[in-house]
């Protein structure tokens, strides 16, 4: 399964295919800043070494220093993840709450991957979509990677959005 679609500035796709995004299209995240809002449906507490090489954590969120590598990010599934061009702080990640009663506003972040089998796109799932938009809009990050029960790209990059899709559509 394969859905593609624009909101806006932003493109986006969900798929139910089992692919690993950046070997597939690692300049998504080399050169840029990644903020970890969740992983393995959790928060990511850099280690020493991490916290060494630049990695910081604030809020509950971990934000890498520029991405040299691919394989300097952690990854383990259920992962959510900001993608900027330059440093950007995303305020307090409100990971334990329920999005659906407290406010999406500016400098409290709130974690989509974790609510089952979100899906952008998904007439089920509107309302979550809808409170996902909102909050893009005021982040606004080059990307965004949800890889949960689905992994949903939202992307201003028109290269990397059509080398993923083409990538996607290729395995059927």
């Amino acid at each position: 399964m394969v859905s593609v679609g624009s909101h806006g500035i932003y493109e986006w796709l969900v798929t139910d295919h089992d692919i690993d995004l950046l070997h597939i299209c690692p300049e998504i995240v080399i050169g840029k800043y990644v903020a970890i809002t969740a992983i393995d449906s959790g928060v990511f507490i850099p280690t020493q070494d991490e916290t060494t090489s630049g990695w910081e954590s604030r809020g509950n969120i971990a934000y890498s220093p520029k991405v040299a590598h691919i394989e300097s990010l952690p990854r383990e599934g259920y992962d959510e993840w900001y993608i900027f061009a330059d440093p950007f702080d995303l305020g307090t990640s409100r990971l334990a709450e329920n999005v659906f009663e407290v406010p999406i506003e500016p400098g409290h972040l709130d974690v989509f991957v974790n609510y089952g089998s979100f899906a952008l796109g998904g007439p089920e799932e509107k309302a979550l979509s809808d409170l996902f938009w909102q909050q893009i809009e005021w982040i606004r990050p080059e990307s965004y990677i949800a890889d949960g029960h689905l992994l949903n790209l939202v992307t201003t990059n028109k290269i990397v959005f059509t080398k993923i899709r083409d990538a996607v559509r290729s395995l059927g």
